[in-house]
C-alpha cells in the first residue's frame, strides 16, 4: 500500500524535546515515503514564520498546518487555506491582557507580534535556545491592520481564563494550554477561533487535494477533545477514491511504542484502511 499523506506534528513528536533534529530513522523513513511520491504534512502550533527549518534534519515538508490548523501553507509559505480572527476577538484580548499587563502575542504571516508586555515575551523566548521562536515588538498595535492574525499566544495565571471567559465567553475562543506551568502558576496558552484545530487544518488541505476525509478521535483519561498528533493517509482500496483516516492523540506517551518509525494497520474495513504513525 503506498502512502500519499504522512502528517506530524513537530515539537515533541517529530523533534523529540531536548534533541535538536529528528531521528535519522525518522529522517530516513519520511524521505523513503516522499520518494516513492507521498507527501509530508507539518502540523503545528507555530505559525510558518517561526518554523525553524534546520530543526528537520534535512527533513522538507510538502505542506505546513500551522498555527494548531488557522493556516495551512505550501512548502514556500503560499497560503492554501486560512481562519484568522476577527476584529472582535483579536480586541477582547488585547483589552482583557492590557487591563492586567499579561504578556499577548498574535501570530501574524511575517512574524509574532507581542502586542502587550514584550519584552517579558522576549525574555521568555530567550531562554528557549535553539527553538527558532521569537518575537517583533508589536506594542504599537497596528500590524493588524494590514491583515488580521491567524492565532494568538498569551500567558495567563491560573483565575484569568475564567475572568476573561465571564467577559468574553460568547467569542468561544479556544484556549489551548503548551508547555510547562511557569513560576506563581501561570500558564502559556495557544488561541484560535472556535471550531479550529489541527483536524480541520488537516480537512482543509484534503478538500484542496480533492481527498475525501474522516477522522477518529480519541481523547485523554479526562475525555477532553485533542488535536491529532499523528496522522497517516492513504490511496484507495479501490483505485479509485482515497480516504484519510486519522487518530487523534495528545503526544506520543499515548502510545505503546515510541522507539521505532513504523506505519501500523489497525484495522482494514470496506471503506478502506486506518493506521497510525506510532513511533519517533
Amino acid at each position: 500500500m503506498q502512502y500519499k499523506l504522512l502528517a506530524s506534528d513537530f515539537d515533541n513528536t517529530l523533534v523529540p524535546f531536548g534533541e535538536p533534529c529528528p531521528r535519522p530513522a525518522v529522517v530516513k523513513a519520511v524521505k523513503k515515503m516522499q520518494a516513492a511520491g507521498g507527501k509530508f504534512v507539518l502540523s503545528t502550533g507555530r505559525g510558518y514564520c517561526v518554523i525553524n527549518k534546520q530543526q528537520l534534519g534535512g527533513i522538507r515538508f510538502d505542506y505546513a498546518i500551522t498555527n494548531n490548523g488557522a493556516c495551512v501553507v505550501d512548502r514556500d509559505g503560499a497560503i492554501i487555506a486560512e481562519h484568522p480572527m476577527t476584529n472582535e476577538e483579536m480586541y477582547a484580548l488585547v483589552d482583557f491582557c492590557e487591563d492586567y499587563n499579561y504578556p499577548l502575542q498574535f501570530n501574524f504571516r511575517d512574524g509574532y507580534y507581542a502586542y502587550c508586555e514584550y519584552e517579558s515575551l522576549r525574555d521568555f523566548y530567550a531562554q528557549l535556545s535553539g527553538s527558532g521562536l521569537t518575537c517583533k515588538d508589536g506594542e504599537d498595535q497596528d500590524r493588524h491592520l494590514i491583515d488580521m492574525p491567524h492565532a494568538a499566544f498569551a500567558c495567563l495565571p491560573d483565575e484569568a481564563l475564567e475572568a476573561f471567559n465571564r467577559k468574553y465567553g460568547h467569542l468561544n475562543l479556544r484556549f489551548m494550554m503548551v508547555g510547562a506551568v511557569r513560576e506563581g502558576s501561570w500558564h502559556c496558552y495557544d488561541i484560535v477561533r472556535e471550531g479550529i484545530d489541527k483536524g480541520v487544518g488537516l480537512a482543509d488541505l484534503c478538500d484542496v487535494r480533492g481527498i475525501p476525509f474522516i477522522a477518529d478521535e480519541v481523547g485523554d483519561a479526562a475525555g477532553q477533545r485533542l488535536s491529532f498528533s499523528l496522522v497517516a493517509c492513504f490511496d484507495p482500496l479501490s483505485g479509485q477514491n482515497n480516504l484519510i483516516r486519522f487518530v487523534c492523540l495528545h503526544s506520543l506517551r499515548h502510545l505503546d511504542r515510541m522507539d521505532a518509525f513504523k506505519l501500523n494497520i489497525l484495522n482494514r474495513t470496506g471503506d478502506g484502511c486506518h493506521a497510525v504513525w506510532t513511533g519517533i
